[in-house]
């Protein structure tokens, strides 16, 4: 991502980011799922008909001079994770201490209805967030993306795309936001109802992105290569997935990075593989990164994502409802807003769940990192891949990726959703059926 901004700036991205979460479970070594549906799409680049080989690569095996690059990137992510929370924090507080909430506030109200008024509120909030962190955006999106030679978009194109992802935050922003507040003017036990009531929302936004969302962004369509798409129909059907649906994307019109991943529920349930992934990974490769995503479909891994995000949600509003009215209190003349039911208290809301969620990704990335451990197991068990294949797919995606396959224990613990690289490697390596 992703790559990406962790910082939730509006309720309905909020509620986004966590469906991305039980939704779009990727194989990525990066510690980083598939991102943000709306800013970041997966990655790729021209299909192979091939039945095992390849087109050759550039970057695959690692070249001295890759090794230095991914040395630096993954430092740089390391850094800029800290620096996005902080630049996250600072904005919000901004809105805060500025009194500009305040006046948002005040201006929404001009709208009439009060459903209007909340609506202005949170577009407001979210265009000041855009536009305050846009220099910021543009450097790490963009521009470092495209150093590290991942970019495969002009600025305008990738800017287009950014463009779009704001104008679908503004459209969904005011539904959670009127539920939360409507709720909070009326009970004390808001965060518990307001985050059981979530889950009708997310399932639905997980069902509804892969069919409406995703296609805006880039293109799905069935698996070209057809000796391939046969070897995973077959994979499929012997797990006890009948007619799954499998799709290819042209990724690789934003990005050189490879990705599989599976999403959505229901009927709107696929497994996807990036353009990318298929022109630089062998049939083999590609049946254990497809045994994988098939663990995580067959094991019910994003209904288990759910129920844990909406649990964490619930701690997070918990903690929220008990501390955040002495810090209304204390700073209400700066603030200029008395109560929590005020909808300029937004920007307040959302530095609680940011600093809340920050610290709370040893507990979510470590739940995170044992699913993905049962699906290597899983993507081992029921194919007949080697495991020096298994080995070879995650250091192809280590090396394409850029991706540290040994950044320290302390770093996989805090930020990492995937088990890092180098103990993927060594348990296939390891494992005897």
């Amino acid at each position: 991502m992703n790559k990406t901004r962790i910082l939730i700036i509006t309720l309905a991205l909020c509620w986004i980011a966590i469906a991305t979460f039980v939704s779009a479970d990727s194989i990525a070594v990066s510690g980083i799922t598939v991102d943000s549906i709306i800013q970041d799409s997966v990655e790729v680049a021209s299909l192979t008909t091939t039945d095992e080989i390849p087109a050759s690569s550039a970057l695959y095996p690692m070249s001295a001079e890759r090794k230095a690059k991914m040395a630096s990137y993954s430092s740089f992510k390391s850094m800029w994770r800290f620096v996005e929370f902080f630049l996250g924090l600072a904005t919000l507080s901004i809105l805060l201490f500025t009194g500009l909430s305040a006046r948002f506030r005040n201006w929404a109200k001009k709208l009439g209805p009060k459903f209007f008024v909340l609506w202005g509120m949170v577009a407001l909030i979210l265009l000041a967030d855009y536009i305050l962190n846009l220099p910021f955006h543009i450097y790490r999106s963009f521009i470092v993306e495209n150093d590290y030679g991942f970019m495969n978009q002009t600025f305008i194109e990738w800017f287009s795309e950014d463009l779009l992802g704001l104008a679908l935050g503004l459209i969904f922003a005011v539904i959670p936001a009127w539920f939360l507040y409507d709720l909070i003017n009326k009970t004390r036990k808001w965060w518990l109802y307001f985050s059981l009531g979530s889950i009708p929302f997310v399932v639905l936004l997980i069902v509804l992105v892969p069919v409406f969302i995703m296609p805006m962004f880039n293109k799905f369509e069935p698996l070209e290569d057809k000796v391939l798409e046969q070897k995973l129909l077959t994979l499929a059907e012997s797990v006890g997935i009948e007619n799954p649906d499998l799709f290819q994307v042209n990724a690789s019109k934003q990005t050189t990075k490879v990705n599989a991943y599976v999403t959505g529920m229901f009927g709107s349930k696929r497994i996807v593989l990036t353009d990318n992934i298929i022109h630089n990974f062998t049939h083999e490769e590609i049946e254990f990164v497809m045994g994988h995503e098939m663990g995580h479909y067959v094991m019910n891994h994003m209904w288990h994502g759910l129920a844990m995000a909406i649990a964490f949600l619930m701690f997070c509003f918990w903690i929220t409802s008990r501390t955040i009215g002495g810090v209304i209190t204390k700073f209400k003349a700066r603030f200029k807003f008395e109560s929590l039911g005020d909808i300029a208290s937004l920007p307040l809301i959302l530095i609680f769940i940011s600093v809340l969620s920050f610290i709370g990704q040893p507990i979510t990335n470590g739940f995170s990192r044992y699913n993905e451990h049962q699906s290597d197991v899983y993507g081992m068990e029921v194919t007949t891949v080697s495991g020096e294949a298994a080995a070879t797919a995650f250091d192809k995606l280590s090396v394409f990726n850029l991706s540290d396959p040994d950044p320290g224990d302390l770093a996989e613990f805090w930020f990492y959703s995937h088990p890092m690289i180098k103990k993927r490697i060594e348990f296939v390596r390891s494992y005897r059926r």
